[in-house]
């Protein structure tokens, strides 16, 4: 069997499951490819805006939240549909279908729910159209299309989501969270172990995360050495030059501090085991990698497409949404110094109704290729 997993490169956030995705269904015996969603419709365009606009927004995260807020519509939903009407995108993405035959198409952005359902409808073609819903917790209102085959979810707050939207019972699979390969195949280290493999003192350590883009603020940081903590900061991300800078400014300024800065690392699964807080604008697969491990999160910055991460952590507990600096540092002080709290917090971790699965997520993607197929037998 031949899958296709499509992307919109607006961060990394919806390339990695679809990475993660492929590598699995290669482990199962099949094989595949991943291709950028608007390469394939030949859209540079919109290729070179979607990347653009999330780069400016994540800088900006309260624009962010009124300009998706106000764009996260049925209206929205309506309009990217009617994309197959126009001629050129149409037979792209036809010109890429008979070449690829794909037995079955997985988008991980929102966009393939609407652009890519409409043409494969539209076109009759038999290649069933699955969505992943990257945001874990809900799926943006302007992706609703009532065509999908099937959309997968990992989290029952993302399925009740979806069932609010309007999208009908066989639509939505509540599925496991797919984890890119480095994190899916690592073994499983304590945090002594990790520490010690990555040359880290062991004592209490926040990671704190930038991500792929670099974007984040040493104020907790300073908050920390202020109070004249002894914690070990490991800051992880795409660093520039500047902040390679301050953060050695910090680390002379606050001796008691440890700050290690390792930068983009490729092992980020050991950085998480070895940690006792991650830390950062946590994208959803961040924040799900350190769950998977049974780290708890706290998300200094929270984005639209992200909103119901807080209602998650109001639900189980695992985790914090603080913008203030000062109130971060209470939090994370008072857990640090609470054995109880970690305990009841490694308790609460260990129990989420959630699986972290790349493997099974394929197996359960494969058996809902076969039910659509069957049904649409069924039918001639």
């Amino acid at each position: 069997m031949f899958g296709a997993m499509l992307y919109v490169n607006a961060g990394k956030g919806h390339y990695v499951p679809a990475k993660a995705a492929y590598d699995a269904l290669l482990r199962s015996g099949h094989t595949g490819c991943v291709e950028d969603m608007f390469a394939i419709l030949n859209s540079p365009f919109w290729q070179w805006f979607c990347r653009a606009e999330w780069r400016f927004l994540l800088r900006h995260p309260q624009l962010e939240r009124c300009f998706h807020a106000t764009q996260d519509t049925r209206f929205t939903a309506f309009w990217l549909s009617t994309l197959p009407l126009i001629l050129p995108v149409r037979k792209a993405f036809l010109t890429w279908y008979e070449a690829t035959q794909p037995d079955f198409i997985l988008c991980t952005n929102f966009l393939g729910g609407t652009i890519i359902t409409a043409i494969a409808k539209k076109e009759k073609l038999k290649a069933p159209i699955f969505v992943y819903a990257a945001d874990v917790f809900n799926n943006p209102t302007a992706g609703f299309n009532r065509n999908i085959d099937r959309i997968f979810v990992p989290t029952l707050i993302g399925k009740e989501n979806l069932s609010r939207q309007g999208y009908r019972k066989e639509q939505v699979v509540f599925a496991p969270f797919p984890l890119q390969s480095s994190v899916q195949t690592m073994e499983r280290l304590s945090k002594q172990e990790a520490r010690k493999l990555l040359n880290l003192e062991d004592r209490f350590t926040l990671l704190l995360n930038f991500g792929g883009e670099g974007i984040g603020s040493t104020a907790l940081v300073e908050e920390l050495g202020k109070r004249g903590l002894d914690w070990q900061i490991v800051v992880v991300g795409m660093l520039r030059e500047h902040m390679k800078t301050r953060l050695a400014e910090l680390q002379s300024r606050y001796p008691t501090l440890l700050i290690e800065s390792p930068g983009f690392v490729t092992n980020i699964g050991t950085y998480m085991c070895a940690c006792d807080v991650q830390a950062g604008k946590a994208g959803a697969n961040a924040l799900m990698e350190s769950l998977s491990l049974r780290r708890p999160f706290m998300i200094s910055e929270l984005l639209h497409a992200a909103r119901d991460t807080a209602r998650f952590f109001a639900r189980y507990q695992v985790g914090w949404v603080v913008r203030n600096h000062r109130k971060q540092a209470d939090i994370l002080q008072a857990f640090a110094q609470s054995e109880e709290q970690r305990k009841a917090m490694e308790d609460r971790l260990s129990t989420l109704p959630i699986s972290f699965d790349s493997d099974r997520f394929i197996s359960l993607l494969l058996e809902q290729v076969q039910t659509c197929f069957l049904s649409d037998n069924s039918l001639l």
